[in-house]
């Protein structure tokens, strides 16, 4: 669910108290959704690849998003960038059977730690590199996100999607494209702000996975780099993304780095 973060204070003679924010899900290779199998399936309608309720639409979102999702795209067509809707809500199922079928690793998140299954994460079809380059730029305005920008795998725990947004709402997002943060620096600066389950009721064991000998520090296995992020395997392909993973010129640390 999104919580509406810019409705108004009621009116009072006396000095209120800010509203209390609602908090948001908060999920990463460590955290899961609240519970594990979450399914906000009373809250979700149809809508077609341009974010238009449709009741044969192929994609499902939270009801709070659906008018600035169909803003956004039609803020896109606009401009010129012919944005469609590849992918929405996924439930946790959904997601167990998509995990078994990728074979490419770090491509998709383990079941219950996905931002799909909270409904209100899009994944987009981007024709262009424009196109990409105006989604970052613009998605703010009407409440989305990037959710895993360039070159933040190590803080995000995956690898970059530029195609991938969630809706947190109009004040966060331009929080967030003022400060240069991700939304998952901004969850561990003000942790009172999400929430997340502890992955111990994930009725799947691809839901979990220890880190094993793998470090923080990471390793890298061919293109592929291993780390322990919070106490939980997080992997990623760099070659999906034409890179490689090695060391990094600073420190010990692997990631993944320019391919030349």
């Amino acid at each position: 669910m999104t919580p509406d973060l810019d409705a108004p204070a009621e009116s009072s003679s006396v000095e209120a108290s800010p509203p209390r924010q609602e908090r948001l899900p908060w999920v990463n290779p460590a955290r899961c959704a609240l519970p594990c199998t979450y399914d906000p399936q009373a809250r979700l309608v149809s809508v077609d690849n341009n974010g238009v309720l449709d009741p044969a639409g192929g994609h499902l979102v939270d009801q709070s998003i659906q008018e600035p999702l169909g803003a956004l795209v039609r803020a896109a067509h606009t401009a010129g960038h012919k944005l469609r809707i590849e992918s929405a809500f996924r439930s946790y199922d959904d997601q167990v059977r998509l995990y078994r079928q990728i074979k490419q690793v770090g491509r998709a998140a383990r079941p219950g730690h996905s931002e799909h299954q909270l409904g209100t994460a899009i994944d987009f079809r981007l024709p262009t590199s424009a196109s990409i380059a105006w989604l970052a730029q613009n998605a703010p305005d009407h409440g989305f996100v990037l959710s895993y920008p360039d070159g933040k795998q190590r803080i995000t725990g995956y690898r970059p999607e530029p195609w991938h947004v969630r809706h947190v709402g109009p004040q966060l997002a331009n929080e967030l494209r003022t400060s240069g943060l991700t939304l998952e620096e901004l969850f561990r600066a003000r942790p009172a702000l999400g929430e997340s389950g502890s992955c111990e009721d994930c009725p799947q064991p691809a839901s979990r996975r220890a880190c094993g000998t793998i470090k923080a520090a990471g390793t890298c296995d061919g293109t592929v780099l291993h780390w322990c992020y919070d106490d939980a395997l997080a992997s990623v392909d760099c070659a999906a993304f034409n890179q490689r993973c090695g060391r990094t010129r600073s420190s010990d640390v692997f990631d993944c780095i320019d391919a030349r």
